[in-house]
């Protein structure tokens, strides 16, 4: 692994710490949506099952999401980590380092786009049988 330029490690902090505040705005907008939401809707009782069935699902696909930010979090602080160290930006598998436009669209990849080829596998598009 070589060592990245000074110039390469801001831009990478800096496309970090956007994506990061990206995703904690939109968990905020999330919560308190749904605070905001509850609180509307506490004196709108749904007076059948069905309706509280529908409400509940709701709820769950709306846990499903934040569950998915928070991992997503999780992922932003390891690179961040990895970044102070100085191993962020590098392929995990090669040590090659990672496209910028690579991590601009995925920030928190471990490897470089050939090495995720590889780990993949092969791709076959829709309707290919083998």
């Amino acid at each position: 692994m070589t060592r990245m330029s000074r110039e390469r490690q801001e831009r990478l902090m800096e496309l970090l710490l956007a994506e990061k505040r990206r995703l904690w705005g939109e968990v905020r907008r999330e919560l308190f949506g749904q605070v905001g939401g509850e609180l509307q809707s506490q004196n709108d009782l749904p007076q059948d099952v069905g309706d509280r069935g529908l409400i509940d699902t709701l709820e769950d696909t709306g846990m499903a999401v934040a569950d998915i930010r928070r991992q997503e979090l999780t992922r932003m602080d390891e690179a961040l980590g990895r970044l102070k160290e100085g191993r962020y930006g590098f392929c995990d598998e090669c040590g090659a380092e990672i496209d910028e436009g690579r991590l601009r669209v995925a920030p928190y990849a471990p490897c470089c786009i050939s090495c995720q080829t590889r780990r993949e596998g092969p791709s076959y598009g829709p309707g290919v049988t083998l």
